[in-house]
């Protein structure tokens, strides 16, 4: 039997490579139809709000003649009065902030609009149907009002996905700036770069007087020289990160980002407290934080079991073919076994077998001693960089992650889920404290917050803070979102 690859690969790495230095003074990037610099994201965010506009309206209307031309209950007269009342569904899309985002948020995606989405399309079908009621032609069948209804969610979805998907290959990364000090500027770099959707390329960072701390973005000068750095450097969005700013000069700060066109996105100062299970309302003028802290209802906990069960059958059949492919390489490879089996710590810490196709030489966990000694580990977790117990075989199926698909039968099982924290040896678990055993609070997961979102390029407490994030804000919408993330980050292959 062999070692995995999973705890050699999931704790400390390397920092990352630094930063390139900035341009000269001066420096503008490259981009398409010119929108760059200061106040280049509101003018990009205005060009991508109207194609996003064009996107919805496109997709309402192709609905409407499919279903003109499909059911018999749908004229002629219909659709000219369906598309005479078609600007009412762009107001309903934007009524939800559904083309807003992109310049608001620092990282946005289509996947993320998907709820929003779906609560647009069905008032939107409401509400074009009631105006359709009020014409001479009268109202759609049922049948075709949820026909135009499913068919305009489903291409405006796919086709907000390939606006998008062109739009970030035709305009540049927007340049962006930290303010903070050094070791708040390093944490914003790395999850920037472990998070390409926000397509944001950091140029460097301000911070106070005599922050002389080494950091891998360049200090670019003090708060006050924003105005002039973000000129120099083209900034488009300000990160500030400065824990220690008072009220005023955060105002103060607001105000120049606003004076510049520049986007803001504030990093609160407690951080590490606040994940999605928290929610922001108002007392009066007072902003306040609200937090949840309740288990997955059990209805839930039932829907997510049974899709597990419809998707992990339904995958493995449709696999198999592959799955008996590549039995047979790794055989005719290193011979047999083909499978690894491998005790993994699951729900509440209860062990199981863990399948997986086997990617190192045979003797591999008894190898593991010359490579790491658990004993002196810093964190729970290690990775070794090159290991030389991977086969030629196995080199393929880790990059590829086909070495994760028998686990489809511990989903199967139950003994996993499709999405959740990845398994984690018994002998590493060992070393958790309490704090560090909360990822265990559910069952383990095929894919994960962490498969989606830098894989072993995170270090043990990013991926803590993930899995956390996760499990405070558990739904059946955030696993659907990190399925459909999966095959963008399998076939990327960083961090495998």
């Amino acid at each position: 039997m062999s070692s995995t690859r999973d705890a050699a690969k999931t704790g400390p790495r390397t920092a990352a490579p630094a930063q390139t230095q900035p341009e000269p003074l001066g420096y503008q990037p490259a981009g398409a139809f010119g929108l760059t610099g200061p106040g280049g994201s509101r003018r990009r965010g205005a060009l991508l709000r109207r194609l996003l506009a064009l996107g919805d309206w496109t997709a309402l209307i192709g609905s409407l003649f499919v279903v003109t031309a499909t059911t018999s209950t749908t004229d002629v007269a219909t659709l000219f009065w369906a598309v005479l009342f078609s600007p009412i569904w762009i107001l309903v899309v934007k009524l939800h902030g559904l083309y807003d985002n992109d310049h608001r948020r620092i990282r946005h995606s289509t996947l993320d609009e998907l709820p929003s989405l779906v609560s647009a399309s069905v008032l939107g079908t409401l509400v074009l149907d009631g105006l359709l009621a009020l014409s001479p032609v009268g109202p759609l069948s049922p049948a075709s009002a949820i026909g135009v209804g499913i068919g305009t969610l489903v291409a405006s979805f796919v086709l907000r996905g390939v606006l998008r998907f062109f739009w970030h290959r035709l305009t540049a990364l927007a340049s962006g700036l930290v303010v903070g000090p050094a070791a708040a500027a390093d944490i914003i770099a790395r999850r920037v770069s472990t998070h390409p959707e926000t397509r944001l390329a950091l140029v460097g960072y301000l911070s106070s007087e005599g922050d002389d701390a080494a950091a891998e973005l360049p200090r670019l000068g003090s708060i006050a020289d924003i105005s002039k750095v973000a000129r120099e450097y083209a900034i488009e969005r300000v990160v500030v990160t400065e824990q220690e700013m008072s009220e005023q000069g955060a105002e103060r700060l607001i105000e120049e980002c606003k004076a510049d066109g520049l986007a803001l996105t504030f990093l609160p100062q407690h951080f590490g407290l606040l994940g999605p299970g928290i929610e922001l309302n108002r007392l009066a003028e007072l902003p306040v934080l609200d937090f949840r802290f309740s288990d997955p209802p059990r209805s839930t906990q039932a829907m997510k079991r049974g899709m597990d069960v419809v998707v992990s059958g339904a995958l493995l059949a449709l696999l198999s073919p592959l799955l008996a492919v590549v039995a047979v390489a790794i055989a005719l490879d290193t011979g047999r076994p083909v499978f690894f089996r491998q005790r993994r710590a699951g729900r509440d810490g209860e062990p199981f077998t863990m399948l997986k196709f086997r990617t190192m030489v045979v003797d591999a966990e008894e190898r593991l001693g010359e490579l790491v000694d658990l004993a002196k580990l810093e964190e729970p977790a290690f990775k070794i960089t090159d290991d030389p117990r991977i086969t030629r075989t196995g080199r393929f199926l880790r990059r590829t992650s086909i070495d994760e698909l028998p686990q489809l039968i511990n989903v199967l099982r139950g003994d996993m889920s499709l999405v959740g924290p990845r398994p984690e040896q018994e002998s590493v678990v060992a070393l958790y404290d309490e704090r560090q055993r909360g990822r265990l609070a559910i069952k383990p997961g095929l894919t994960g917050p962490m498969q989606v979102y830098g894989r072993s390029d995170l270090t043990f407490e990013e991926r803590l803070a993930m899995e956390r994030d996760y499990l405070d804000n558990l739904s059946l919408l955030t696993d659907l979102a990190i399925l459909l993330r999966t095959p963008r980050a399998v076939i990327r292959g960083e961090g495998a």
